[in-house]
């Protein structure tokens, strides 16, 4: 499914495999958490998130990485059964904040979000990935 997000979202494909998700989500040193969505036996949609921390409010963290839906399923309340997961997530850590991206252009998403009671600011992620990372860690 994060390989259809990212053929969604328009990005270049990755190569997401069963075993990278094990490796990275079930393992003893998970780098994310996931939840996931089905109908059926069917898992329909899901949403991934990882510990982080916020400055702006000198607290720890809920980064939601990934939210999605499959376009059949969207409009059937979710989505924010999946959001409502990672948020009871947050507070039993006993954090305050739940934070995500969102495209600027996505503006079902950000209505959306909104309904959900989000505030939807002007931020952006910046991103570094591969040879630009390696380019500029290799700086003196």
């Amino acid at each position: 499914m994060a390989n259809a997000l990212n053929r969604h979202e328009k990005l270049p494909p990755h190569a997401f495999t069963a075993a990278i998700v094990r490796r990275d989500a079930f393992a003893p040193r998970r780098a994310f958490r996931a939840v996931v969505a089905e109908v059926g036996n069917r898992i329909v949609g899901y949403a991934s998130f990882l510990p982080g921390y916020n400055t702006d409010i000198a607290e720890p963290e809920l980064w939601m990485l990934d939210l999605f839906v499959e376009a059949r399923w969207r409009g059937h309340g979710i989505g924010h059964a999946l959001v409502v997961a990672v948020a009871r997530a947050t507070v039993r850590r006993g954090y305050r904040c739940l934070e995500w991206g969102v495209r600027a252009d996505n503006h079902r998403a950000k209505k959306f979000y909104r309904s959900l009671g989000a505030r939807v600011g002007n931020a952006r992620v910046a991103s570094l990935i591969g040879r630009p990372l390696t380019a500029l860690a290799a700086q003196p």
